[in-house]
């Protein structure tokens, strides 16, 4: 594992509260208090960017703001994600016919990184307390809906990860996950539930990563919540009958070459839900990525078993 750079943090720290109000200026004073450091400690940093044009020094009020040399990166990661814009309404329609917030995921890395978040017209719903640009750990219990469409090499790796995650046994795991992801990709959605946690993962991620925004605090914060997450919260056969309390539903786009370029995610329903209303979910949801899939002239792979991987 990587380890962390405290200047690269306060650099990712910097950069996001001076987004969160582009018009207001920052003082070098404000931003070290954010930053948690002495004056003198962040001053090289922020004179190298305003250097660099990534930042501008107001001559005056000696306030510093985002500077233009900003403006093509921007550009170019707008460009980057290209299948959000595509996507943005169906997934504007999709929170909308289910009332929950519908979050979009991009793959980076190990990583699934929030790209988009859309909240239904008719009120503010949970979002597991995830923003635009958190990063999520890709490995059991979460990511069925993309690990279902994996090779084997990579869904060896996707269990590995999941041995740590979860501390448990590779065999164990692969046990455990291999029916339900044969469920998953015959009908086309993955569902994520909890079962006897004593608090959401949202209220768990908001206490832990407290005031502010972005960099490692939120990482730190994911990584903790994750451990209130147990190896059965991946559903595979659902019992229209029952009562669960959802954590997502959510189906895979893909990209001309079949390869995953979307997660759409409905999360956090506010109380439990029958399984016969967790499949009207999950077909909104397929039928959404399938929508995506489309308008990126994409094409969806085809479904393999665990028999077939093992000829």
């Amino acid at each position: 594992m990587a380890r962390n750079s405290p200047q690269t943090d306060r650099i990712v720290m910097l950069t996001e509260l001076l987004a969160s109000d582009p018009k207001t200026g920052r003082s070098l004073a404000d931003i070290a208090r954010h930053l948690g450091v002495a004056k003198a400690t962040c001053y090289p940093m922020v004179v190298a960017l305003a250097e660099s044009g990534w930042l501008v020094r107001h001559p005056v009020r000696k306030t510093y703001q985002l500077g233009p040399a900003l403006v093509p990166i921007g550009q170019a990661a707008s460009r980057a994600t290209d299948v959000v814009d595509l996507a943005r309404t169906v997934m504007h329609e999709l929170a909308d016919t289910s009332e929950l917030a519908c979050l979009g995921f991009i793959r980076s890395g190990a990583d699934l990184v929030v790209a988009e978040v859309v909240q239904p017209i008719s009120g503010r719903s949970g979002t597991l307390g995830l923003r635009v640009g958190d990063k999520v750990l890709m490995a059991p219990p979460l990511g069925a809906a993309l690990a279902a469409w994996y090779g084997q090499d990579q869904l060896d790796e996707w269990l590995q990860l999941g041995t740590k995650a979860l501390s448990t046994e590779t065999d164990f795991l692969q046990a455990e996950y291999e029916p339900i992801l044969d469920t998953v990709r015959e009908r086309g959605f993955a569902v994520e539930c909890l079962w006897q946690q004593d608090r959401s993962i949202s209220d768990a991620v908001a206490e832990l990563r407290k005031p502010g925004v972005g960099g490692q605090r939120a990482a730190l914060a994911l990584r903790e919540a994750r451990r209130l997450l147990s190896a059965d919260v991946a559903v595979g056969t659902i019992d229209p009958n029952a009562h669960y309390q959802l954590l997502s539903v959510n189906a895979t786009a893909f990209d001309q070459d079949t390869s995953p370029a979307l997660i759409l995610c409905l999360v956090d329903a506010p109380s439990s839900v029958t399984g016969e209303r967790i499949t009207e979910l999950g077909v909104l949801v397929r039928e959404a990525a399938e929508r995506v899939t489309t308008l990126m002239h994409g094409r969806s792979p085809n479904p393999l078993t665990s028999e077939d991987r093992a000829t």
